[in-house]
């Protein structure tokens, strides 16, 4: 199909730089940007017409001149996603950032504010977009980059759709970044290949972007179109593998979310992280005496609070054993038998509280976030760079989720399979 001596090209985009490399550069007829800037070095191969793979942070960034080089080209390309990128952000509300050059990263509601009494920014049906008229741009000194703080919101209207949310005293408090459908538009066809797409972000965007869907499934190593192209939920292989350690010794009721974890880390000394240690330890010992070990074990939290979990390797394995919670399309530690998800995941609340608020305008639900499909998806993900992705292997994957919301949500979708099975 996409033969040198015809006009169809792919773009695949993968989740990280060692995935690119060491498994679809190895088996594809493709070439990656070779140098930074990478949207600048991706343009000569759009104009060659070659076949391309690369990573979904560079498709984030991708802006005018990216898009005009795809349709110019004489080529016409199909992209494919290993995994659903993200496709909005929080740009503001949240824990304020801000880079050592004095670049503002993510935004307070005081800067939100800010922006609208200075002018930097202007709404224009129903968009935010950054205001180059602005006294602000007029007067930066080009020379001083670190009088440049609002570099950041110039950049990401640059490449995404800025909507305004909240209201205080006339003002809106709240940026949520979504990116841009032009970018789609790129492209014949895209095909996203990931667990639970039929809830997922990737629909709340293609609803607000009237994108049309079909849907397919794997079947005997072959894609196959869903009947009337609709959405029909499929389970991985493997789910029957799985024992989720269950009872007093390493359950949690305090919930393991980002806040949950703050509280936490302000006393170190605090009941609720002795349980959570001790729980963890016991969960460890539970999976020694069935066979797991230190290097066929992972586990994860989130990135921020990981050093709440640090061990000498005596109670449990060391920080040589963690992984993102967000990892995904690795095939590195296929080896374990072992899992501990010791996180409860909720995606950024500006942008599930806008997408709330435009569901009940429109009158639509399918625009509403659905939160414990997101937390369902991100600890599948996780829970399969494990040994239960290996098709050939009998072996049971021990799992440890002390927060109830995760494992319940593990739970259902396990008894759901189980129904699914019968049935058929």
């Amino acid at each position: 199909m996409y033969r040198a001596d015809t006009n169809k090209r792919f773009i695949v985009f993968v989740s990280s730089i060692k995935e690119r490399d060491e498994r679809f550069l190895q088996k594809l007829e493709a070439k990656q940007p070779p140098a930074e800037p990478y949207c600048k070095s991706i343009l000569a191969l759009i104009a060659r017409g070659d076949n391309i793979v690369t990573t979904q942070s560079l498709y984030n960034i991708f802006n005018e001149e990216t898009i005009e080089a795809f349709h110019k080209s004489n080529y016409i390309y199909t992209a494919y996603f290993d995994e659903i990128p993200p496709l909005f952000q929080g740009a503001s509300g949240g824990k304020y950032q801000q880079k050592d050059a004095g670049v503002i990263t993510r935004f307070g509601s005081k800067d939100v504010q800010l922006m609208q009494q200075e002018h930097l920014i202007l709404q224009e049906n129903g968009e935010i977009h950054y205001n180059p008229d602005c006294e602000y741009h007029q007067h930066m000194p080009e020379h001083k980059v670190e009088c440049n703080v609002f570099d950041a919101l110039r950049e990401l209207d640059s490449r995404c759709n800025l909507y305004p949310y909240g209201n205080r005293r006339g003002f809106f408090t709240g940026i949520v970044a979504f990116t841009r459908r032009e970018l789609f538009s790129c492209f014949r066809e895209c095909w996203f290949s990931s667990y639970l797409t039929g809830d997922s972000m990737l629909t709340n965007y293609c609803v607000k972007n009237h994108i049309d869907r079909v849907y397919y499934h794997i079947e005997d190593g072959r894609i196959v179109r869903n009947p009337d192209g609709a959405y029909m939920e499929t389970y991985p292989e493997g789910l029957e593998r799985l024992v989720i350690l269950d009872d007093s010794r390493f359950n949690m009721e305090n919930s393991l979310s980002k806040e949950g974890y703050r509280k936490l880390a302000r006393s170190r000394d605090s009941e609720e992280l002795k349980h959570l240690l001790k729980g963890m330890r016991y969960a460890y010992e539970f999976m020694k005496e069935h066979g797991v070990r230190s290097n066929s074990f992972i586990f994860t939290t989130f990135k921020d609070y990981k050093e709440l979990l640090a061990s000498d390797g005596r109670h449990y394995p060391t920080m040589k054993r963690f992984l993102p919670c967000n990892a995904k399309a690795t095939n590195e530690y296929r080896n374990c038998t072992g899992v501990a998800y010791l996180c409860n995941r909720y995606f950024d609340v500006n942008c599930t509280n806008y997408l709330a608020r435009l569901a009940e305008e429109e009158q639509n639900p399918e625009l509403r976030f659905n939160n414990d499909t997101f937390a369902l998806s991100e600890l599948l993900q996780f829970i399969w760079r494990s040994n239960v992705r290996v098709k050939d292997s009998d072996q049971p994957v021990y799992v440890y989720i002390p927060d109830r919301r995760m494992r319940e949500l593990l739970y259902a979708f396990m008894e759901k399979a189980k129904v699914n099975a019968s049935v058929k």
